[in-house]
């Protein structure tokens, strides 16, 4: 076995991550305004010190692929397919933590997070691959790549984030939350407003030149163990980009203490008969904190990021590109070669249990 110095947690949907990722950044992640610190999904996802590049995950299991090469600088399916197999352990393991559950609780997610997991290797899955695909092509040749394939890629990584909202197991348990007695809702309540804590006291304890300072220092770090080497124009156009973006990490904590109170006091409401509606209208406007409160700062950040993934893929050079290329080419095989192993949870396909897996997507479990 490969062991990799990674520490698997949980993204701010709940999702579990590896903690390390910054070079996706240049071709498929949307850099917006969020701030970078973990939120929670629901009243159980596991909080943790999940920390991006940007804010805005494109989704877990694309975060752990490109974690595996920038750890080890491999991309074989055996260090990546471990990695990947064991999540949905990481996400029970973060449930668990949360409260004491009953076994009716318990089964509940089990089924729920099981399910998930097996539609996102079956269905997700082949579609992170084509678009790893998409973009090995288009960068393979200099002046090949245009602002439109710039703004596809980014559309598409944030449809996969799409995708994972709707299909995520707290969408398929607002029943289970119902069951919350309050000891349980009031135990997760103080373990996110403790972990949103850590997380501001975190981010006041450097200065915003410290901050970039420490971020510009590890995309180096983990581009060279891929063994991809940024020229000196490139490593001054991260640093000139990072200058200019808006940081609005202060509006975010504020208005994410606000979106939590309004969580958990409807989380209490639970003979309300519109309790399901309220719940999943609170949770949505997760996404979009920031989007909605402050629009322009928010777009101005994602169309700097986005001007900066055209600049440095116009940037790379010859040698850049064939390392580009050859990590993209076996990435992608390695993407589909996990998609058509086998499960072994056995998903029932059932409406209530999470999204519907296509019956010629199914692989059958062991």
């Amino acid at each position: 076995m490969i062991s990799i110095p990674a520490k698997l947690g949980f993204s701010k949907y709940g999702q579990p991550v590896v903690r390390i990722t910054h070079l996706s950044t240049f071709f498929t992640k949307n850099v917006s305004a969020q701030p970078h610190f973990a939120r929670c999904v629901g009243l159980w996802c596991g909080c943790s010190k999940y920390k991006a590049f940007s804010t805005r995950s494109v989704h877990w299991p694309f975060l752990i692929v490109l974690a595996a090469l920038f750890l080890s600088g491999c991309t074989s399916k055996l260090v990546v397919g471990p990695l990947y197999n064991r999540l949905d352990d990481q996400m029970r393991s973060e449930f668990h933590k949360l409260a004491k559950f009953n076994d009716e609780q318990t089964a509940h997610f089990e089924q729920r997070v099981g399910h998930f997991h097996v539609w996102h290797r079956q269905v997700e899955i082949p579609l992170y691959a084509q678009l790893l695909s998409d973009i090995r092509t288009s960068i393979k040749e200099p002046n090949k790549t245009s602002a439109a394939d710039i703004k596809k890629w980014v559309d598409t990584a944030e449809s996969f984030t799409r995708s994972i909202r709707e299909c995520h197991p707290v969408n398929f348990s607002y029943d289970l939350m119902q069951t919350l007695t309050d000891p349980q809702v009031n135990f997760i309540e103080k373990r996110f407003a403790n972990e949103r804590r850590k997380n501001f006291a975190r981010y006041n304890s450097r200065t915003p030149e410290e901050r970039r300072a420490r971020r510009y220092s590890n995309i180096i770090k983990w581009a060279g163990r891929a063994n991809f080497k940024f020229t000196r124009r490139q490593k001054a156009m991260i640093k000139e980009t990072m200058a200019k973006q808006i940081s609005m990490r202060p509006q975010y904590y504020q208005a994410a203490d606000n979106w939590a109170k309004t969580l958990f006091r409807l989380a209490r409401q639970q003979d309300d008969p519109h309790f399901e509606d309220k719940v999943a209208t609170q949770l949505t406007k997760l996404w979009t904190l920031l989007e909605n409160a402050h629009p322009e700062q928010w777009q101005a950040n994602r169309d700097l990021w986005q001007n900066f993934g055209l600049r440095f893929v116009a940037s790379m050079t010859p040698d850049q590109r064939v390392t580009a290329n050859a990590f993209l080419r076996k990435m992608s095989s390695t993407l589909i070669g996990i998609s058509k192993d086998k499960p072994s949870f056995k998903p029932t396909n059932h409406p209530a249990h999470g999204c519907t897996i296509p019956a010629e997507q199914r692989q059958s479990a062991n």
